[in-house]
């Protein structure tokens, strides 16, 4: 599991200052994902099957949907770390496109080398985070920057020359099963009758899903349940056993253990760190 710091969520996405002690589950998100070292030991992640090392020198990339896991072992020194959550519209007309798999993915490599100018606008962010009341102008400046020297790192401008073999925008079986997932993300949802309302068998549905999106039903579902569950935590006004019983949850116990082992915070966590930037835009 990892405190929560500072979360900032806002038109780009969410931004969260973590202090990681324990491993975190395979998970993934629909967002364009860098971590960035800000102080305690080096850990290392594993990034669609491939090793990538967080340091003081390098930094982790992840690409919208591809699965990634910290396997540290728990209790171990905590790594203070910052995680950028990208929203790919904050990407201008690009953004769709890259969310449907029209086009190349914004990172080629899983890890980069970080430079002096990216590891101080990373701290002046992580700094920003830690205050509760950041500035809405100074943040919208140092994070535009930050990402800005993130995409130079990885050597892309948006678009790298690796691309992307999804192709669920061309089978109508598995945009439907999408459409059912987007509409109310649920753990109750039973994956084999999405299965059988799109025509396919439940073998047939997950080989095709996964060709289709290198994911998993489950995984896709948990993701967009996740997701749900930390816009829902921004609001205080929803109490976070409501939360659990919007996403079908039986217990809240079930959704505190889920929350955790997916985003490696939990859901209490996340709402205490968590502040409101109202508009930054790229």
């Amino acid at each position: 599991m990892a405190d929560a710091l500072g979360i900032a969520v806002g038109a780009f996405g969410r931004v969260a200052l973590l202090s990681a002690t324990e491993p975190v589950q395979d998970h993934a998100h629909s967002q364009v994902h860098a971590l960035i070292k800000i102080s305690g030991p080096d850990t290392t992640y594993s990034v669609d099957g491939e090793e990538a090392k967080l340091t003081d020198t390098q930094i982790v990339l992840v690409n919208p949907w591809v699965v990634h896991s910290n396997k540290r072992p728990a209790g171990t020194e905590p790594t203070v770390l910052l995680a950028l959550y990208v929203d790919t519209l904050w990407f201008g007309e690009h953004g769709n496109q890259i969310l449907a798999g029209f086009k190349n993915l914004p990172f080629a490599r899983t890890a980069v080398t970080a430079s002096p100018q990216l590891q101080e606008q990373a701290a002046g962010l992580a700094d920003q985070l830690m205050d509760m009341h950041s500035d809405e102008e100074e943040f919208d400046t140092l994070l535009r920057d930050l990402v800005w020297s993130v995409l130079q790192c990885s050597k892309t401008d948006v678009m790298s020359e690796q691309s992307t073999n999804r192709s669920f925008v061309s089978d109508h079986r598995i945009r439907k099963a999408v459409k059912a997932f987007r509409q109310d993300p649920s753990k109750e949802l039973d994956l084999n009758e999405v299965a059988r309302s799109v025509g396919l068998s439940r073998s047939q549905f997950y080989a095709r899903f996964r060709q289709c999106t290198g994911l998993s039903p489950r995984t896709y579902l948990d993701t967009l349940c996740c997701e749900r569950a930390s816009h829902l935590l921004s609001d205080p006004g929803i109490t976070i056993a409501e939360i659990s019983e919007r996403l079908g949850f039986s217990a809240q116990g079930h959704f505190t253990r889920f929350f955790k082992s997916k985003t490696g915070v939990s859901p209490n966590s996340f709402r205490m760190g968590h502040i409101e930037v109202g508009r930054v835009l790229i």
